[in-house]
């Protein structure tokens, strides 16, 4: 047995590409594991593309549910695609048309359904526009918002307010 140096290296050579990875085998290890990330990854945003109709479609019957349990007579129309309007805004929150059964919604009334936080908690929220595109009330869509959007400042209120109508102008 000998003890040089020259036979003690080789087992301890660091790859020069990729500092910490001993051998091509923890290298070829550590991209399948990124592979099956990214590809989960690609799966999940498909998924959350190809669904989108289906999940306009249930927030739109969730809300006209609300909206029914309290007794008002507005009811969310067909979801505005944000493309064909020129919406921005959306990514966070979904655009509709609002109708009213009694008449009382003047035309070209958006609603944008979206999570409004307020003071560390969320809660689904709707934003009625004015067919000017100015923000006419919020619409708290569960008893915890209702009292949440009463405690909210006004200063938080005038943010989201802000940023809607930029983004439906």
């Amino acid at each position: 047995m000998s003890d040089s140096p020259a036979a003690n290296t080789s087992g301890n050579r660091k790859n020069p590409l990729a500092p910490g990875i001993k051998d091509a085998a923890t290298l070829k290890e550590a991209a399948l594991f990124l592979g099956w990330i990214a590809a989960l990854v690609l799966i999940a945003a498909l998924c959350w593309f190809l669904t989108q109709s289906f999940r306009s479609n249930l927030l739109q019957k969730a809300v006209n549910r609300v909206l029914e349990q309290s007794g008002d007579s507005r009811r969310l129309g067909e979801a505005v695609s944000p493309e064909t309007q020129h919406l921005s805004f959306s990514g966070i929150g979904s655009w509709y048309t609002m109708e009213a059964q009694d008449k009382t919604v003047p035309g070209g009334t958006k609603v944008f359904v979206f999570v409004f936080i307020g003071e560390g908690t969320f809660f689904p929220c709707a934003a009625v526009l004015s067919p000017e595109g100015k923000v006419q009330e919020f619409i708290p869509l569960n008893s915890h918002g209702e009292r949440m959007i009463k405690r909210v400042s006004p200063g938080i209120l005038g943010i989201y307010t802000r940023r809607i109508e930029e983004a439906e102008s």
